[in-house]
């Protein structure tokens, strides 16, 4: 395969796997509208679109496989047949097969022999070809099996090698590989006879199927009649069995090298305005670096210094502005929509329900938000654990559903959007919601809290106990869920995007789970007020800050067994001090000799307590590893002007590891 060809190959693979992705919701699509006949050309082109190309590259196994499909789709397309349920889960089935054979490639294997599933599934659709029930016209196939006939008669009247009976013989050759492919050129062997009897009528597909089965095998045979032994048989068999995997796994061998295929990396497509954009802004930061050469320069003969620091400042401030557009080009290259996952939901659900014995309607909305490259990746395990849990958990059983005076179908609405900045994705079902009694009585029974941590939880903190590792409220144990695994994936995987999940349930009304997490996971930048506790320097994130101040002493209370409050505004908040947080000796151990900061985000607050703040400043949020991981009230840590490294603040990390002290003060303020 020349050099081109393997390009060629990749793109195709690469193109091919993109179309499989959008396959699933076009099915369940058909399956809701059976007359859609716009979907079902949609499909159909698809898959005409595989075997064409399978074909030109000698993947034979997909394009046969794609073309029995195709067959199926055909007579749907034609009204033939009508759509049914069977239909649409043998397509797929067909459509996971194809899947699995476009990932043999990715990963080097160039075989074209089905495995046995796959040659097992398109005997199903051969059955269903088969039959007649549903359609009154002739299949191509079967008038040239009628042909095939007129050839051995022919053939006996020895007028087969007359220049006319063979020409004639040769058009319909070239007839039956238009009409039927390319594969079936030249097939002139005589179908077995349990087709040729279902074709004709005398019998049906299980009547062979019943027969085949009765059948004694040759070791059966020879045993009865004492030409062989069972032991024999027996080794026989194994040979067999040995031989027959070795000439499969030969017949699976790669007539191409596998580096043809196994070069695929990971790739997007970016739209070429985005590209030139970001090379526009490239251009200018190459022409702000002369300006800065030029002050370099100037700075070193020592003339016009206060002109120099006024050049120099307006430099600096290009400058600013350029990285910011250099970063919002490059983070509007990485980004790609989210159909490629929001397509695969109405399947999952589909399959899900269905095999739990439930009804459930999906609406999917937002699939065309752009996210981050890298967070695109990671965020589709957790989302197909809630919705599965949804399923599972959320929605009842039709008849439990009319019992409560429900519609018996459930639904579950998948949406996204961008939220200042952040983006989320809200999941709500209206089935049976959650009640916190029952969460923590699971919860203790389970070991997971203790009884004093159950009195003092709120029913909030009691929902989110459903993200604890082993917790379940599974009766029963399935391949579906009640292994206590699954929901504590989803807070792990949450955690290493650096975000958030807030619950909103109502018992008997259903629940929403809000998934919340920066837009961009791979280069964060952070606004920051840079405050000094002690000798170290930390950054405060200015989303959280309000305002800061000086209090007096008659601010400051202390409440038994709770600590140090303050009074701003008849607004009453806790006060914590960093240098007890984090253990440093500060410069003064007294609120009223520091600087206060409004802390307020949502529905979190409390005030912090600093040495002094030092200036605003803008970094780069950078990951400290797993030695920082357990550390609450750190969020990451970034290179300060001076190139001293000063550790991000995480708000809602102290706010967290310290709640239980303050949980009362607003009640006794």
């Amino acid at each position: 395969m020349e050099e081109i060809d393997r390009e060629i190959l990749v793109e195709f693979i690469k193109e091919t796997i993109e179309e499989l992705d959008g396959l699933d919701a076009k099915f369940i699509e058909l399956e809701n509208n059976p007359s859609d006949s716009e979907t079902i050309n949609a499909i159909f082109r698809t898959m005409h679109s595989i075997k064409g190309s399978a074909s030109f590259f000698n993947l034979n196994h997909i394009r046969n496989f794609s073309h029995k499909l195709e067959n199926l789709l055909d007579e749907l397309r034609k009204g033939a047949r009508k759509v049914t349920k069977d239909i649409i889960n043998i397509l797929l089935e067909g459509k996971d097969y194809l899947d699995g054979m476009f990932d043999r490639l990715v990963n080097g294997d160039m075989g074209v022999e089905l495995f046995e599933n796959e040659t097992s599934l398109l005997e199903k659709v051969d059955g269903i070809l088969a039959t007649e029930e549903e359609k009154e016209e002739v299949k191509p196939h079967h008038l040239f099996h009628e042909l095939d006939k007129m050839r051995h008669d022919l053939d006996a009247e020895e007028v087969i090698n007359k220049p006319s009976v063979a020409g004639m013989l040769e058009i319909i050759e070239r007839l039956r590989e238009v009409v039927l492919g390319p594969e079936a050129k030249g097939e002139k062997d005589a179908p077995p006879l349990g087709q040729l009897l279902v074709e004709e009528g005398v019998v049906t597909s299980d009547d062979v199927s019943n027969a085949l089965s009765k059948q004694k095998r040759i070791g059966e045979i020879l045993i009865e009649e004492g030409k062989a032994t069972p032991d024999a048989i027996a080794r026989a068999a194994q040979l067999q069995e040995k031989q027959n995997k070795e000439i499969s796994e030969a017949k699976r061998a790669k007539p191409v090298p596998s580096s043809a295929v196994m070069g695929i990396k990971k790739s997007m497509r970016i739209e070429e305005e985005k590209i030139d954009n970001f090379m526009d802004a490239v251009g200018e930061l190459i022409i702000n670096a002369e300006v800065f050469n030029y002050l370099q320069k100037k700075l070193e003969t020592g003339h016009e210094i206060e002109k120099l620091v006024a050049e120099f400042k307006n430099a600096s401030v290009d400058f600013s502005e350029l990285i910011f557009n250099l970063q919002k080009g490059l983070a509007e290259v990485r980004k790609v929509s989210l159909k490629g996952i929001f397509q695969k939901v109405p399947r999952m659900v589909r399959d899900l329900a269905e095999k739990i014995g439930k009804e459930v309607d999906v609406q999917v909305s937002g699939e065309e938000l752009l996210v981050d490259k890298s967070l695109y990746e990671q965020l589709e395990s957790p989302l197909n654990h809630i919705i599965r849990n949804a399923i599972d958990h959320g929605v009842e059983l039709p008849d439990d559903r009319k019992a409560s005076g429900k519609n018996p179908t459930g639904k579950i609405i998948v949406s996204a959007e961008e939220v200042s900045g952040d983006f989320v994705i809200s999941i709500i079902d209206d089935g049976k919601g959650m009640d916190a009694e029952t969460l923590k009585a699971k919860a203790l029974e389970k070991g997971i809290i203790t009884p004093q941590m159950a009195e003092v939880m709120s029913d909030k903190e009691a929902y989110k106990l459903i993200f604890a590792p082993g917790f379940s409220t599974a009766e029963k144990v399935t391949d579906v869920s009640g292994r206590g695994v699954g929901m504590d994936v989803v807070m792990t995987a949450l955690k290493e995007i650096k975000g958030k999940i807030d619950i909103n349930t109502e018992v008997g009304r259903g629940t929403e789970l809000m998934i919340s997490v920066p837009m961009s996971t791979t280069l964060i930048t952070i606004s920051g007020l840079v405050v000094a506790v002690g000798k170290e320097h930390y950054i405060v994130p200015m989303e959280w800050v309000r305002e800061s101040i000086k209090p007096s002493r008659e601010q400051i209370t202390s409440v038994k067994h709770q600590g140090d409050i303050i009074q701003i505004r008849e607004q009453i908040y806790p006060l914590f001090k960093l240098f007890e947080v984090f253990g440093i000796v500060p410069a003064s151990k007294e609120p009223w000799e520091s600087v206060v900061m409004v802390i307020e985000k949502e529905d979190q607050q409390c005030c912090l307590v600093v040495d002094e703040i030092i200036e605003e400043t803008q970094v780069v949020l950078k990951d400290l590893g797993d030695i920082f991981s357990g550390i609450p009230g750190i969020l990451g840590g970034a290179i300060l002007g001076d190139g001293k490294i000063g550790l991000v603040i995480n708000i809602e990390g102290i706010l967290n590891s310290m709640k239980n002290r303050f949980n009362t003060i607003n009640q006794e303020g």
